[in-house]
């Protein structure tokens, strides 16, 4: 039997009325207000050109305006949705901290149990927009240019360039706003927990100069935002044991959400 996707099951429970009558009492987390602008984005993933592994050219994408979380989802947040039995308990633990050791079906679970709670919509960010909201603290850990690189060499150059994007920063977790808050006014975005976003790593191939002519999605594995750009296998929730698609693993992964207008 092919089990139901958890986002499915919290709205089914809302449907029901498994919850009573009303929605849980669950306050709206602190919104930040991202206008719209432009990012350089670089497709993450496998591309080659005339047979030869190259790297996409990063190209101008238009981001609109959005609201993503100021902070990410907390311990005592993941709690409040375990207690409402839409998350799940093995991952709750005590204390202030960022929640972590969730994977992306975790963090879909959760957006599915805050949209019912709260009577808004709630999803992960996309790529863009969580590069968007990073500003001067995203990071991209993919080699710069086109010149061809074989497989092994190319994996070499992102783990470089991720020690690199790193600079000594401690992996201690911290509480909500321990590592400052950035030019848009976002929280510990690109701190030591690694956010969980939408977009997936895709597969393509690329003309002369390096621009995308075709590319498939591969969403088994997902992106995750931080200190540089991780591909994470989707149900992987400690990337220190394995999961990391390519280059230095994310110390945690955890996330935030953004909220639909």
């Amino acid at each position: 039997m092919t089990p139901i996707p958890a986002m499915t099951l919290v709205a089914l429970a809302g449907f029901l009325g498994l919850w009573g009558d009303e929605a849980p009492d669950v306050a709206t987390p602190e919104l930040v207000e991202i206008p719209s602008g432009t990012v350089a984005f670089r497709p993450f993933g496998n591309f080659s050109h005339a047979d030869k592994t190259r790297t996409p050219a990063a190209r101008a994408v238009e981001v609109a305006g959005f609201e993503i979380m100021k902070y990410q989802v907390s311990r005592s947040d993941w709690r409040a949705c375990v207690a409402a039995g839409a998350c799940d308990g093995e991952r709750a633990l005590d204390g202030a901290l960022p929640q972590t050791h969730v994977n992306f079906h975790d963090a879909q679970a959760y957006a599915g149990w805050l949209s019912q709670a709260t009577g808004d919509t709630w999803r992960l960010p996309t790529e863009e927009e969580w590069q968007r909201a990073a500003a001067e603290r995203y990071g991209d850990a993919t080699p710069r240019g086109t010149d061809a690189l074989d497989p092994g060499e190319r994996m070499l150059e992102q783990y470089e360039r991720g020690v690199l994007l790193r600079d000594g920063t401690s992996a201690a977790l911290r509480p909500a706003g321990g590592f400052g808050t950035n030019s848009m006014g976002v929280a510990d975005i690109a701190g030591s927990v690694w956010e969980w976003t939408s977009g997936c790593m895709e597969t393509g191939t690329l003309d002369a100069s390096g621009r995308v002519i075709d590319s498939t999605p591969y969403c088994t594995v997902r992106m995750a935002g931080g200190r540089h750009r991780a591909g994470i296998i989707d149900f992987i929730r400690d990337p220190q044991v394995g999961g990391c698609a390519v280059g230095l693993p994310p110390d945690y992964l955890g996330f935030r959400l953004v909220r639909e207008r």
